[in-house]
C-alpha cells in the first residue's frame, strides 16, 4: 500500500469539504463457504429450590383514636389548680409522654356568671394554668394548644352551685395513632 501525504490550505470564513478514496476489496463466497458450527453440549440447569412457605402477613394501618381527659375543675373566678386536680393532671402528663406524637388541646370553660368577655379571659387563664402544669411535668410546649371557650358548651345547669362547679373546668382532647389489623 502506498503512503501519501497532503497539505491543505484553508481560508478563514469559507466552507470546505474533504473527500478521500481508498481501494475496495471484495470477498466472494458462495453458499458452501459458510460452515455449520459444531454443536456445543449444553449442561442441564439445576431446578430452582422449592419456594419457602411463608406465614400469612398481617397488615396494619395507623388509625386516630380520640382521647378526652376530664376531671379538672376550678372554684369561681379562679384559674388556680386545686389539690384534687393534680392526680388527673399527672395522669395526663404520663399519657402525653407515653404517646410522643399526641397533640394536647387544652380547653378551658367557665360557668355563666359574669360577662362573656370576662369568662373568656378566665377560661383562657384556666387552660394556660393546666398547660403550664403539664410543661412542668415534661410535656413539650409545642405539643400543647390552649383555648378558652367562656361559658359555651356547659355540662350541667348553671342554676345550681354544683352545676356551676362542673362547668368551671378544663378538658384535654387529643388523638393518638393506634395499629389496626387489616385483612
Amino acid at each position: 500500500m502506498k503512503k501519501s501525504a497532503y497539505q491543505l490550505l484553508l481560508l478563514a470564513g469559507a466552507s470546505f469539504g474533504l473527500a478521500a478514496c481508498a481501494p475496495v476489496h471484495y470477498h466472494y463466497c458462495d453458499l458452501n463457504c459458510w460452515h455449520k458450527p459444531k454443536p456445543v453440549p449444553v449442561k442441564p440447569v439445576a431446578p430452582p429450590p422449592p419456594a419457602k412457605i411463608i406465614a400469612p402477613v398481617e397488615h396494619f394501618v395507623l388509625q386516630s383514636k380520640p382521647v378526652t381527659i376530664r376531671g379538672v375543675n376550678f372554684t369561681t373566678n379562679s384559674s388556680k389548680l386545686m389539690t384534687a386536680d393534680i392526680a388527673v393532671l399527672d395522669s395526663a402528663a404520663r399519657f402525653a409522654l407515653k404517646h410522643p406524637t399526641a397533640i394536647l388541646l387544652v380547653k378551658g370553660y367557665c360557668s355563666k356568671t359574669g360577662s362573656y368577655k370576662y369568662n373568656l379571659g378566665l377560661s383562657q387563664e384556666r387552660a394556660a394554668s393546666v398547660a403550664h402544669y403539664l410543661m412542668g411535668r415534661g410535656v413539650p410546649n409545642y405539643r400543647i394548644i390552649t383555648r378558652g371557650y367562656s361559658w359555651e358548651d356547659p355540662v350541667a345547669s348553671n342554676a345550681t352551685r354544683e352545676g356551676r362547679f362542673l362547668n368551671q373546668r378544663v378538658v384535654i382532647d387529643t388523638s393518638i395513632k393506634v395499629r389496626k389489623s387489616v385483612p
